[in-house]
Parts: C-alpha cells; sequence; structure tokens
C-alpha cells in the first residue's frame, strides 16, 4: 500500500522540492503552510507519517504536534528544524516526535530517515510472538496492540519509547548497547544519534517509573547502555 507523508513548512519552494522528491519515491504527499491546516489534515485525511517543521506562523511545530498526538497517538512525526541546539532536538523527542532532521539536509537522507520510522511503526521487521504479554512487576505490555499499562493504567508511548522498552523488557537482565536500541528502535544505524536514545529512555522512565530518579525498571549500565530489572 502506498503510505501517505504529510508535508508541513511555510517555505513554498522547500514544500514542493520535498513532495517532488518524495513521490518518486513511491510515495504519495499532502502539503500544509502550518501548524493549524497540519492538524486539520490529520483529523479529515487518511496520513501515514508528517514531516513537520518547527518554525512556523500561526501555530508552530512543537505546538502542531502536541495537537496531532492527542489526534492519534501513534502517527509516526518528523521533526524538520532549523536549530541545531541539543535542547531543542530534546524537546521534540519529548513532546513524542519520532525523529527529528536538522536543515539543511540531504533528500536522501530524509528518505531513509523516512523508511526507518514507517518500518519500526508498521513493526515489518518485528520477530516477536503478535499474542505474547509481557508482565513485570506493575508493568503489563501487550506487544500485538502495542499498549504499555502502569498498574492497571495505560501509558501512552510514542513508537520509538515502545520497541525500545520491548526489546529490554523480553530479556530481563541482559544489557543492551545503545547502538543496539538504536538500531532496534530505528531499524537502522545512525551512530552520530546514538545518545538520542538517552533521551527516549528519560521519557520512557518519567511515564512507566514511580521515581525516574531512582528507578524500578529501566537501569542505566554506565558506560554500556542499559538493561531491564523489575520485579518478576
Amino acid at each position: 500500500m502506498v503510505k501517505r507523508v504529510l508535508v508541513v513548512d511555510d517555505e513554498h519552494n522547500l514544500r514542493e522540492m520535498i513532495s517532488s522528491y518524495l513521490q518518486n519515491e513511491g510515495y504519495e504527499t499532502v502539503e500544509a503552510a502550518n501548524g493549524d491546516s497540519a492538524v486539520q489534515t490529520v483529523k479529515n485525511d487518511q496520513i501515514d507519517l508528517v514531516l513537520l517543521d518547527i518554525m512556523m506562523p500561526e501555530m508552530d511545530g512543537y505546538e502542531a504536534l502536541k495537537e496531532i498526538r492527542s489526534i492519534q497517538k501513534k502517527l509516526p512525526v518528523i521533526m524538520l528544524t532549523a536549530k541545531t541546539d541539543e535542547i531543542d532536538k530534546i524537546v521534540g523527542l519529548e513532546m513524542g516526535a519520532d525523529d527529528y532532521i536538522t536543515k539543511p539536509f540531504s533528500l536522501r537522507e530524509l528518505s531513509a530517515r523516512i523508511k526507518a520510522v514507517l518500518r519500526r511503526a508498521t513493526n515489518e521487521d518485528s520477530d516477536v510472538d503478535e499474542d505474547e504479554i509481557l508482565e513485570h512487576g506493575e508493568i503489563m505490555i501487550n506487544l500485538s496492540t502495542y499498549e504499555v499499562f502502569v498498574s492497571g493504567k495505560r501509558v501512552n508511548l510514542t513508537p520509538t519509547e515502545f520497541k525500545i522498552l520491548a526489546m529490554l523488557a523480553q530479556k530481563p537482565g541482559r544489557v543492551y548497547s545503545r547502538l543496539q536500541l538504536m538500531n532496534a528502535a530505528f531499524g537502522e544505524t545512525y551512530a552520530n544519534y546514538e545518545r538520542s536514545i538517552d533521551t527516549h529512555v528519560s521519557n520512557l522512565r518519567r511515564k512507566v517509573e514511580n521515581d525516574p530518579h531512582n528507578p524500578t525498571y529501566i537501569h542505566t549500565m554506565y558506560g554500556i547502555g542499559y538493561r531491564f530489572g523489575g520485579e518478576l
């Protein structure tokens, strides 16, 4: 099935360039010039992935992302940003973005990111039992429905956060490096973005741990990576 990508940017020429390239790559594209238009498109149209610029008039990308997440919690979103500060990228990830790419970027890199995000969102490469439910302490993970419950209450995770949690929870006690988690989450190796796993793990802890600063489940192995150590 052909995937539909919503390209959101207030720069008309950039939108056209991205749309034209993605169409040649086999995608259908829809364009929006601002955040409000993007939100309305998500409400009224079938969209498989959103490319969302941050700096836009009327409604910026952060606010649009918040609105999009309230409509479709699992819709993959890649942030497009001219900001290079790490804090700006972290803000986007914390708000639920699945990836980010900094302008200027190559269209080939953008295409690779889109493929990776779509692949993990649709779970095409998953090797888990679709009927399997993992239970550790107060956490219950349904691998077939992508649902996570803590103390009986559902928590909303991004596709990246879910993939990381599921990988760790399937083998409690095993230590995974950041690179291994990066490959599991993104489907491809992005060595320069390895440290972004720390941000995703930090977000996970805020959602599933009673005390994120003294975690029960997701433990840091300093100099190595992370392991899952909940009660069995």
